[in-house]
């Protein structure tokens, strides 16, 4: 339950952020919005991940 809980706010989280990049691109025009949040999601992730292997032992 608790992987599963992990799992799901992660991906929340990671929708809210490709919403916002996608705003902050139309808006600005350029792709850096899209860059920065994409990084920051991908430590999202594997944070998740770590956090979902050390569950494991």
């Amino acid at each position: 339950m608790k992987a599963s809980w992990i799992f799901s706010a992660n991906d929340v989280v990671i929708n809210m952020g490709v919403i916002v990049a996608g705003a902050l691109v139309a808006w600005t025009g350029s792709n850096y919005p899209d860059l920065i949040i994409g990084t920051v999601v991908g430590f999202i992730v594997l944070n998740g991940a770590r956090r979902i292997l050390a569950l494991k032992g």
